[in-house]
């Protein structure tokens, strides 16, 4: 794992008793069950009082239902609910760790908000959220690893959650290796999820812009327009009504609706048009000596 910082000023960190102390400025970060909590709070939505206690904060959708505490037929009807609308895309599947462990073998791999992601290599897995092998908790606006400490970064489902994307990425890129790669999937035309923990949507070549300082080795559509024709179909239903257990039976006819549409979206995918309707964008790029100009950027534009 790579080595800890602190993410106020990147100062080292001494242990004390069951925190973490900044040798630098002195912040006192806690470890909660033998997870550093580094957040430089003055930048952050979320308090390290978050995490200390017996409700510490398990992440707005519970990843996959681990902090669903329901019972009975509440929560089977939960967990259907769940599979229906995790469910994937029939496409074929895009895996950037083939092409970055060709290149880069011995790859140091940093993962923003992993959630329950279980990848091969050398891993370091991060979130703002306790979750499945993480390091730390940490915000990805002032991430706690000294400067070019990886090889690769993922953010995937991230950028849409934070206040401030770009700055994120200068995160990503203060801690890549010069010639490291980054790999992020971002919506698009996708209704608000994880409530008000949703900030920001990128066009294709809006995404693009967000990383002029890499070059790209691959990009394309996550779920194509079916796909967002599904979210914001089941959106409409729920959108009815503001009383809850309404909701819940507008949710599960939404899901129960909509869900052949996800055999028609590998169908209508396949043009440039299509693009402009993407329900999320993936990107992989390697870094460059220089970002792209905005001029450049232009020329870049795919759609109809």
């Amino acid at each position: 794992m790579a080595t800890l910082v602190c993410p106020v000023d990147h100062g080292a960190l001494a242990e004390d008793n069951n925190n973490l102390v900044c040798e630098t400025c002195g912040t006192r970060f806690p470890v909660v069950n033998g997870v550093p909590v580094l957040l430089h709070e003055a930048n952050s939505v979320f308090r390290a009082s978050d995490y200390v206690g017996s409700e510490a904060y398990q992440g707005a959708s519970g990843y996959g239902g681990s902090a669903d505490r329901t019972t009975g037929m509440r929560k089977l009807y939960r967990a259907f609910a769940r599979k229906l609308s995790e469910a994937p895309v029939p496409r074929a599947t895009f895996d950037p760790t083939e092409i970055i462990f060709k290149q880069m073998p011995d790859a140091e791999i940093l993962v923003i908000g992993s959630g329950e992601r279980d990848m091969r290599g050398n891993v370091t897995y991060t979130d703002v959220a306790f979750a499945k092998n993480i390091a730390c908790i940490c915000d990805g606006h002032d991430l706690p690893f000294p400067a070019a400490s990886f090889d690769a970064v993922f953010v995937e489902s991230v950028l849409e959650h934070v206040c401030d994307p770009q700055r994120v990425v200068a995160e990503v890129l203060r801690v890549l290796r010069p010639d490291g790669f980054v790999y992020a999937e971002t919506p698009f035309l996708q209704p608000v999820h994880m409530g008000a923990y949703d900030f920001t949507r990128f066009t294709l070549l809006g995404h693009r812009r967000l990383f002029r300082h890499f070059d790209e080795l691959a990009s394309g559509m996550v779920g194509g327009p079916a796909y967002a024709a599904i979210h914001v179909m089941r959106n409409l239903l729920v959108a009815t009504s503001d009383r809850r257990k309404v909701r819940a039976v507008l949710r599960l006819a939404g899901l129960l609706l909509t869900y052949p549409l996800r055999y028609l979206d590998p169908l209508v995918s396949r043009t440039d048009a299509s693009l402009n309707a993407g329900c999320a964008f993936y990107f992989l790029g390697r870094r460059r000596a220089s970002p792209i100009s905005d001029r450049d950027l232009i020329g870049l534009f795919r759609g109809a």
